[in-house]
């Protein structure tokens, strides 16, 4: 979700049943004295890294038959906070855009 760039987050939809939460944290809000120190997780960060985006990206699958591809990408892509917006828009003010999804809380480490 735009509005919360620092989260990975999960919708997933079988049938009737659509669940959103938070997975955790994306790389690129999370302070580099703290990742993974091993060259091969860090390599795997860096395939995917975007110089403004960090690691930020969207992931999408459709099970299904019959699907309308084109339309539903076009429904997607209405969703999206397009390049000419990004352009004047950074990141962190995403956050003020209207966001209809429940809080997600950060739990405390024990």
């Amino acid at each position: 979700l735009a509005t919360r760039p620092e989260w990975v987050g999960e919708l997933s939809q079988a049938g009737a049943l659509v669940r959103n939460q938070a997975l955790g944290f994306w790389w690129a809000n999370v302070p580099k004295a703290r990742w993974p120190q091993d060259e091969v997780s860090r390599r795997h960060i860096a395939m995917s890294w975007h110089p403004v985006y960090g690691d930020r990206r969207q992931e999408i699958v459709f099970i299904g038959s019959d699907m309308d591809e084109a339309a539903i990408r076009r429904q997607l892509d209405a969703c999206l906070v397009g390049d000419a917006n990004a352009k004047d828009m950074p990141i962190a003010a995403w956050k003020r855009l209207p966001d209809p999804f429940p809080a997600w809380k950060r739990t405390e480490e024990a």
